[in-house]
């Protein structure tokens, strides 16, 4: 709903998680980030895992993927 409030595409979308109940938002957007910190198990279906948040690690994935 919000995707179609926002007139945005599914594309565009990025998911940011550390626990086993972050994993279905992971699913449901184009791109899946799992922090450092995680489980083995997000970590492993995640498009990409980056540092641990006190380590700047969503700054890292935003420079990764070229958002700043």
């Amino acid at each position: 709903m919000l995707l179609d409030y926002l007139h945005a595409d599914i594309k565009d979308t990025y998911a940011f998680g550390d626990a086993k109940v972050d994993i279905p938002m992971l699913e449901k957007c184009a791109v899946g980030v799992a922090m450092a910190s995680g489980g083995d198990e997000i970590k492993s279906m995640a498009d990409y895992v980056t540092d641990g948040v006190d380590e700047d690690g969503l700054y890292h994935a935003f420079q990764h993927f070229h958002l700043i």
